[in-house]
């Protein structure tokens, strides 16, 4: 019988139930479709280990963060089924004053809860699956991937996860449900409908006072935040704009419902209008209470939409210039004798040979008898290997002049007049660095080695290679200057235009304002006994057959046979078959590693921006449609004795659309300002300097906000009207 009637109540009461199972139907199927991530690699030809690794660390990121979201969730789904119990108590009374045991009682809430949990759970893991599925084809499109041969995807450890922490969930919510029903005495439960909360208006003085007070704490955050960027977090501007805008807004809720009561009421005309009083006394004295409440959703949909949007705008900035900042098949680095080798090296480039003599001198011996040729020295260790995995090579050697520093730089920057000062921040602390200079021919023989045209130097000149957009405005302003350099005992007069080269294989264009010179001004600082600061050995696969992957260890053979693992040398704190030297190799960078890894990162930031934006953005619109329900069912009666002094049905639900689109947008719009501040902000610092436009991201938030935002609203308009419509038509 117990099953039977709490069967029932089930379906009669299903439009109540609507907030409560919408709530659970997406947990349950965003949980088990970011948690399957993992399973989605059998789809992919993972041939190549630095995919699979980013795969894997994907998951595992998602797999962590699933227990904080975990926590959202149950606190989420308790707070909408106490909605359901606080909207039932009158019922729960009846039972009891028809003879039912508060145990009876307490077991048909227990089977109405386990017959909803259910019965969301299957749906929303049927709804989990299929967006699993979608997600395999985002995955595919991240990583630049086909499906190959599609298959349907089931990923049992994601189920299993799912089913353990809602289950968790559902047990603690029955057991609250049965405490709460146990513990309410006769008299309250038949009397919950009589219980309302008491209206109140703060005084309006000391309201606008307050609300001037906001608005000023905001507009001082919001400067705040503009001069930070949002990039040091641990700047004092940010940390000073984060406190405004949390008290800023808390205060902009204490004083609004007073302040624009105030201002209403003294416009009669438009006051004095239909249903104009009791809508906005509704709606002040649920904001006077809530205030609360209305900031933490406030602070929850910023950094929702934040995430959303900027999540977004971060994956394209770490990826989408990674092909333009890897033209190479690999790169080999030997840094020679520098303090990032861990080599107790000086920043002075005269005194770094002698350095490395006292301390390497094996080193230095064998680089300077190949001349410095890392090729010379890999291809006499490996020989055939070498003959059959390397098409051809192209080596960089930066070195830095003894003649001149970036000083010089800065103070034709500063002399121009045409770089400000937020400009010239962004090469601060560079001065006493030695500017970096490479050959021409070095230059030349690595454009040769990606297909394009060499570059012509007249005699007389260098030129500035730079193909960093973060600093072009700066490289365009010390080339319309035209300074002329000693370089060498030369003076060299700047080539009207720069050129935009990239160096070695990187995440992202990053050879930033180099020199390229003479090959007599490079001789003559070798003749000074300066050496190199760095050497990049610039490789193109031979046409062998062989994928990356199999190149990419043949390339580690060769390194481990000119330096073995056993062999000591400076550290590379990891477990490769070879060992870090100062020279000729310290490191390898490969085109297939960085796009798999640029793809890892781009994944990354992009499930997680998705995973936490979509939680927080439920979360705040399913509170928010809980307590407007919570405040209808508490005002029922209200509105009754407005159907009964002669407003029709219109003029009700009118006024009831009013309150709750006012009590959504409040929050929101005073969020989108923040969003505005925050996105804006990043965007001058970070995205703007990037190339990166914001357009697509903030629209894919709108679209999130519509639909999710705006769904919980139609969602709780509707419930409520039903609510409202039910109490009109009785006698």
């Amino acid at each position: 019988m117990i099953c039977k009637l709490a069967w029932r109540n089930v379906r009669r009461s299903a439009r109540d139930y609507a907030i409560y199972f919408a709530t659970l139907l997406f947990g349950v199927a965003v949980f088990y479709a970011f948690n399957s991530i993992g399973s989605q690699q059998v789809l992919f030809d993972l041939k190549s280990t630095a995919t699979a690794a980013q795969f894997r660390t994907t998951a595992d990121l998602l797999n962590m963060f699933s227990v904080v979201i975990a926590g959202v969730l149950g606190f989420l789904v308790l707070y909408a089924n106490r909605f359901l119990v606080r909207r039932r108590k009158q019922e729960f009374g009846i039972y009891l004053l028809l003879g039912m045991k508060p145990v009876s009682v307490s077991a048909i809430v227990l089977v109405e809860t386990v017959m909803v949990g259910l019965f969301a759970l299957v749906v929303g893991i049927v709804a989990g699956v299929v967006l699993s599925q979608g997600l395999s084809f985002v995955t595919a499109s991240l990583f630049d991937m086909v499906l190959a041969n599609y298959q349907f995807v089931f990923s049992q450890s994601a189920f299993a996860g799912t089913i353990a922490c809602f289950a968790v969930i559902f047990i603690v919510v029955a057991m609250f449900n049965t405490f709460s029903v146990s513990r309410f005495s006769l008299v309250n439960l038949l009397q919950a409908d009589l219980r309302n909360e008491k209206m109140s208006v703060r005084n309006p003085w000391l309201c606008g006072a307050v609300f001037v007070v906001a608005l000023g704490i905001l507009t001082f955050a919001y400067v705040r935040l503009q001069e930070n960027g949002l990039v040091m977090l641990d700047d004092p501007a940010f940390l000073q704009a984060t406190v405004g805008m949390l008290l800023g807004s808390l205060l902009f809720f204490w004083s609004l419902a007073g302040l624009v009561i105030n201002l209403v009421s003294r416009c009669q005309p438009f006051y004095l209008k239909k249903l104009r009083p009791f809508t906005l006394r509704q709606v002040a004295s649920r904001v006077n209470t809530a205030f609360l409440s209305l900031w933490v959703i406030c602070v929850l949909l910023f950094f929702s939409i934040t995430c959303f949007s900027c999540g977004m705008g971060l994956a394209d900035v770490f990826t989408r210039q990674v092909d333009g900042g890897n033209p190479y098949s690999a790169t080999l680095r030997a840094a020679v004798w520098t303090s990032d080798s861990g080599a107790s090296a000086t920043d002075n480039p005269l005194t770094r040979r002698a350095e490395m003599e006292a301390e390497a001198p094996e080193r230095l011996a064998q680089a300077e008898a190949a001349q410095w040729s890392m090729a010379q020295v890999l291809q006499a260790g490996a020989g055939d290997l070498w003959d059959s995995t390397v098409g051809g090579w192209a080596q960089i050697d930066y070195m830095t002049s003894p003649d001149c520093s970036y000083a010089a730089m800065v103070d034709v920057l500063k002399q121009s007049g045409k770089a400000t000062e937020e400009d010239l921040e962004m090469v601060s602390g560079v001065e006493d660095s030695g500017m970096l200079m490479v050959s021409i021919s070095q230059l030349n023989d690595a454009l040769a080695l990606q297909g394009k045209p060499p570059v012509v130097l007249e005699p007389g000149q260098y030129v500035v290679n730079n193909n960093m957009d973060s600093i072009q405005k700066l490289v365009d302003i010390y080339v319309d200057e035209a300074p002329v350099l000693t370089l060498g005992g030369q003076e060299l007069a700047c080539a009207s235009e720069p050129i935009a080269v990239q160096m070695e294989d990187n995440t992202m264009p990053s050879s930033g304002f180099v020199l390229v010179v003479p090959d007599e001004v490079i001789q003559a600082a070798f003749d000074a006994n300066v050496i190199p600061t760095t050497c990049y050995l610039n490789i193109d696969y031979a046409d062998n057959g062989r994928t990356d992957e199999e190149n990419r260890l043949a390339l580690e053979q060769i390194i481990a046979a000119v330096q073995p693992a056993s062999e000591e040398g400076f550290s590379r704190g990891d477990d490769s078959s070879w060992a870090g030297r100062l020279w000729p190799v310290t490191s390898m960078t490969t085109r297939e590693g960085m796009i798999a890894q640029s793809q890892g990162l781009r994944m990354m930031i992009t499930y997680l921006a998705l995973y936490i934006g979509f939680v927080f953005l439920v979360s705040t619109a399913a509170i928010l449609a809980i307590q407007q329900l919570s405040n209808v069912a508490d005002s029922t009666g209200r509105y009754r004795t407005l159907y009964r002094l002669g407003c029709d049905n219109r003029q009700v639900f009118g006024s009831l659309f009013v309150q709750i689109l006012i009590y959504f947008a409040t929050p929101l719009l005073l969020a989108l300002c923040h969003c505005a501040c925050a996105i804006s902000a990043m965007e001058e610092t970070l995205f703007r300097l990037a190339n990166v436009p914001m357009t697509g991201p903030i629209a894919m938030a709108a679209a999130f906000l519509l639909v999710i935002y705006g769904g919980y609203f139609v969602i709780t308009y509707f419930t409520s009207r039903n609510m409202v419509k039910g109490v009109l038509r009785q006698p």
